[in-house]
């Protein structure tokens, strides 16, 4: 039987991508919580509401919810660094959509990247990870605190890097100035390991909710960066287009 979700929250696209990915797993979106099998918090909402789940996103930014509050929930899921292509919303760091602007604009040597490496997770990846424990039978439904956010560090180099990359390729396809360099497999920037110091989140919750409610493997987003990073420059670039 399909599983009858109450969400709370305004719109945005964090919120289109999660009504998509759970209605694609079968469930049914209600807007009357008297009907629903489960209620979902997302936000700032989540502070002002009782729900089986509640959706933050760790940063400073209200409306994603503050990180420290407690709130009256069955299951909190955290994101962190998360990576929406059409637009965070406050859902992510703002810092890689300015990076996007930089690169094509030619300013982004005048950049001051964040010190530190983030954990980059594509919202896909994030939006299905959150559709699966929601969607979870009631005896394997999480509970307590859940963060949620990528595996790997990147530092802001290695992503900068890939940028001006990725950025010139699509570039020389539009002009058709693409020369056997340019065209030669270049290591991507992106590939370098990140060795420098900053404690992850704990994803053991994540990943142990995640078997539970039947996924074998857990936790293992699939979307690699440089994916992520051609979706979010082609998304600037059509938003660019449309207001000339």
């Amino acid at each position: 039987m399909s599983k009858r979700v109450h969400l709370i929250g305004g719109e945005d696209n964090f919120r289109a991508a999660l009504v998509d990915k759970l209605e694609n797993a079968d469930a049914v979106i209600v807007d009357d919580p008297k009907k629903s099998d489960i209620t979902v918090a997302l936000g700032n909402e989540a502070e002002k509401v009782t729900a089986d789940i509640m959706i933050i996103a760790n940063n400073e930014q209200s409306k994603s919810g503050n990180s420290d509050y407690v709130p009256k929930a069955g299951l909190l899921i955290r994101i962190h660094d998360l990576m929406i292509p059409e637009g965070s919303e406050h859902w992510g760091p703002d810092s890689i959509e300015d990076w996007i602007e930089s690169v094509r604009s030619g300013t982004v040597d005048a950049l001051n990247p964040d010190i530190e490496a983030r954990y980059w997770v594509n919202l896909r990846d994030a939006t299905d990870a959150i559709s699966l424990l929601v969607l979870a039978d009631s005896d394997a439904l999480a509970q307590g605190v859940v963060d949620l956010c990528g595996r790997r560090a990147w530092s802001p180099e290695a992503v900068l890097g890939e940028m001006r990359l990725l950025w010139q390729r699509f570039t020389n396809a539009i002009e058709q100035s693409h020369t056997v360099q340019s065209l030669s497999q270049i290591p991507s920037p992106a590939a370098i390991q990140f060795s420098g110091e900053r404690r992850r989140p704990n994803l053991s919750p994540l990943h142990e909710a995640m078997k539970l409610a039947g996924r074998e493997e857990g936790w293992r987003p699939i979307t690699p960066m440089r994916v992520s990073l051609m979706e979010l420059i082609a998304h600037s670039q059509l938003k660019s287009e449309q207001t000339e």
